[in-house]
């Protein structure tokens, strides 16, 4: 079988959602770009494979013609989008676009069963298949940097300034803590007078106006992120409590467990839906500080709970396995 993959350089969602699961597919021959030429699309596909958007939406009869080929579209987010979000007006003049395509595509993949529900009016041909990570291989291994204090970390991108504001007052209250302890705050960028504002309220929330002892680490490129969490001890994973946040992914415990890192997390969905995942819950603003402090001063039970996370992602979203799914999905097709 032969794979056509669309992704935009440095997109995290193409990362995950295209260049990976072809990357380690077996049985598949796959290539990604985010321009094909003419040369490129007479090569012969079986699929044309892509995230949301691509350069082809405006003429997908067109598509079919020259390429012969089924059109599967990814999609790993709502594409209705909070008001209260960075991307909230842009996404609004994208919202037809993304919908048509989703309604054009021959197959729809998605991440889990919340946004399938909102794609199912569009496209009834749509399936789970959830995010999962090559465990062992290239940056996801257990790689880790060594530190005299206790590292309290966080990773992800401008648009959760929300998210980090969920952390403002429990973060003062470990200053009894400030010679044990370092606030690491990952993917910073300030590119930009407007994301660097934003990004510098984020990190003197996760500080507590930067009277914690803290490190800033700057954003880095998907083909080596996973870097960043080589300096994390304790993750935190703070999330509002929303639909559209339901229809996102688990991710971030995926990449905490690659490093065995022990995560304290939001109860909310998408996470809540792993019910069985050992994690720290936090389902009311006491737990962020009890679950801390317990982290803190229990080095053991920071090491069970991040052996347990690493071994229970193993076991359910290898991407070796999740992609066996996706394959057979894609077989299914084209046979059809």
């Amino acid at each position: 079988m032969r794979i056509l993959g669309l992704s935009q350089p440095g997109s995290g969602c193409g990362f995950h959602r295209i260049v990976l699961p072809l990357g380690y597919m077996d049985g598949v021959t796959g290539y990604v770009t985010n321009q094909p030429d003419a040369e490129k699309l007479a090569e012969g596909w079986d699929i044309l494979f892509y995230n949301r958007l691509s350069v082809f939406d405006e003429g997908w009869d067109e598509v079919r013609k020259q390429m012969n080929c089924k059109i599967v579209i990814d999609m790993d987010d709502d594409w209705t989008l909070p008001p209260n979000h960075l991307n909230f007006f842009a996404y609004e003049e994208l919202k037809p676009r993304i919908e048509n395509n989703i309604r054009e595509a021959d197959m729809v993949l998605c991440t889990n069963e919340n946004l399938a529900s909102r794609i199912y009016p569009l496209n009834k041909n749509c399936h789970i298949v959830p995010n999962a990570l090559p465990y062992g291989s290239h940056q996801f291994q257990p790689d880790k940097r060594e530190d005299e204090r206790i590292r309290i970390f966080w990773a992800g991108g401008v648009t959760h300034e929300c998210d980090i504001k969920i952390l403002q007052n429990p973060v003062k209250r470990l200053n009894v803590f400030s010679d044990k302890i370092k606030m690491v705050l990952a993917g910073y960028n300030d590119t930009d007078w407007n994301t660097k504002r934003i990004w510098d309220n984020m990190f003197n929330d996760f500080t507590n106006s930067r009277k914690l002892p803290f490190t800033k680490l700057h954003s880095l490129e998907v083909h080596n992120y996973m870097q960043l969490y080589e300096w994390a001890d304790i993750m935190l994973v703070p999330l509002e409590n929303s639909w559209w946040h339901s229809c996102k992914s688990n991710l971030k415990l995926l990449e905490a467990a690659t490093k065995s890192i022990p995560v304290i997390c939001s109860h909310v969905a998408p996470y809540s839906l792993d019910a069985d995942a050992p994690v720290l819950w936090v389902k009311s603003q006491k737990d962020w500080f009890i679950h801390i402090k317990d982290l803190i001063l229990n080095p053991n039970k920071r090491e069970d709970y991040g052996e347990a996370l690493k071994e229970w992602a193993n076991r359910k979203y290898n991407l070796f396995e999740v992609n066996k799914r996706r394959k057979e999905l894609f077989d299914n097709l084209v046979k059809a």
